[in-house]
């Protein structure tokens, strides 16, 4: 039995055009848009601390679900909350490798999961910062899309159908598996990050109580 997914439409300015290129990603969200917002930082309203654990949960889940994989990662970085030199607020440097193109796809919508399941575990949960959560992992979405086109040939669709394998409701199940098989090392590994802002590869598959090893 199909069980579907209700996604809403963002309008805004940044969501809506078809020239803008990271707008397909942004235009769907599982909980409705903000009435009316300048800027997503306002609407979450985190503070600093959990600003950067909120960060270094999302990245540690893509971490820790490639690793768990089998992959290597070379590094992870928090950026500094002053350095606008940077695009986002952190990155995942990924170690080049081969494998299925779902291991990949998991990866990448890892982040988005995690930050969402982190905030109710904590407390944190808000139709707003769960709105900010997805409007923000764009980019992570786009490399979702960017892996059914370059391995299938086929768009990514937003229906919320959970049985169709070539939709992001049915992504976001498959990372919700990956992740329960790793919570407790993705929580481990975001909170250090938090505290230090950086760690190489093999610090953060040890942190991780995973193997480093060849890439594949």
């Amino acid at each position: 039995m199909t069980t579907v997914t209700r996604w809403f439409d963002n309008a805004d300015a940044i969501a809506a055009p078809d020239d803008c290129a990271w707008a397909p990603w942004v235009r769907h969200t599982r909980v409705p848009p903000p009435d009316r917002w300048q800027d997503t930082d306002s609407v979450a309203a985190y503070t600093e601390d959990e600003q950067a654990l909120n960060t270094g949960v999302h990245e540690a889940a893509h971490a820790v679900v490639y690793m768990a994989a089998g992959y290597q990662v070379e590094h992870i970085v928090l950026f500094a909350p002053d350095d606008l030199t940077r695009l986002g607020r952190a990155a995942v440097r990924y170690a080049p490798a081969s494998g299925p193109w779902l291991d990949w796809a998991v990866t990448c919508a890892a982040g988005e999961r995690a930050e969402l399941r982190w905030m109710r575990e904590t407390g944190r949960w808000s139709p707003e910062r769960a709105w900010v959560a997805e409007r923000l992992a764009w980019r992570d979405r786009s490399q979702v899309g960017a892996a059914y086109l370059d391995c299938h040939g086929r768009e990514l669709t937003f229906h919320g159908d959970h049985d169709d394998w070539g939709d992001y409701a049915w992504v976001m199940d498959r990372t919700d598996e990956a992740l329960d098989r790793v919570w407790d090392q993705v929580l481990a590994l975001g909170c250090h990050l938090a505290r230090h802002r950086r760690v190489t590869g093999g610090e953060a598959a040890r942190i991780a109580g995973l193997a480093h090893g060849a890439p594949r």
